[in-house]
Order: structure tokens, then C-alpha cells, then sequence
């Protein structure tokens, strides 16, 4: 079961490294590319089966895992709207999906 949550963890963490990689490649531009919502989406749900395979084993700190919950959802909300509004996409939402990110795996590492 260890080498099946590192796995997931691998695998979380390289959605958020893609989603972020895509946000830097367009940033200039503004113009999403299409795999960012997708990235964000697939970190979130692979999030949320680790929160369960962690809470099965009873060492889970529900308090982090809200929070991370609560900042992919903001992050994968964002990275929809943006998908969906392309370059006319306000500064709030196109500065928040970075934001998010880059929070989620801070909170993840040192909390």
C-alpha cells in the first residue's frame, strides 16, 4: 500500500507541475492552453483519493487536507473560467490559478 500512495503522490504532484507549466507558457499571452484545466482537475481528484487512502490508515490531518481540498477546488474553478474565457479572462482569476497552485503545494510540503 506504500509504494501505491507514493505513487499517487508522484503523480499529484506532477499534474500540479503541468498546470503550472502550462500557466507559465501562456502568461504572456493569456490564451490557456486546454491541458490546464485538465491538469488542475486530475491533481484534485488524485488529491482526494489520497485523503481517503490516508484517512483509511488513521494518520491523516483532516485540518491540511480541507484546506488543500478547498485551494484545488479554487484553483481547478479558475483554470475552467480562464479555458472557458480564453484571453478576455479577468487578472483576479488568470493570477489566482498560480496563486493556488503554488499555495496548495506549500501548504503541502511545510504544514
Amino acid at each position: 500500500m506504500s509504494f501505491v500512495i507514493s505513487l499517487l503522490v508522484v503523480l499529484h504532484l506532477l499534474c500540479w507541475a503541468v498546470a503550472l507549466g502550462t500557466w507559465v507558457a501562456a502568461a504572456r499571452t493569456r490564451v490557456p492552453n486546454p491541458g490546464m484545466p485538465h491538469a488542475v482537475a486530475g491533481a484534485l481528484v488524485l488529491g482526494i483519493v489520497l485523503a481517503v487512502l490516508v484517512s483509511i490508515d488513521g494518520d491523516a490531518n483532516h485540518m491540511k487536507l480541507g484546506i488543500k481540498l478547498l485551494v484545488a477546488v479554487v484553483a481547478t474553478v479558475f483554470a475552467y473560467i480562464a479555458k472557458k474565457k480564453g484571453p478576455e479572462t479577468s487578472s483576479l482569476v488568470w493570477f489566482g490559478i498560480p496563486t493556488a497552485i503554488v499555495a496548495n503545494v506549500i501548504i503541502a510540503v511545510l504544514v
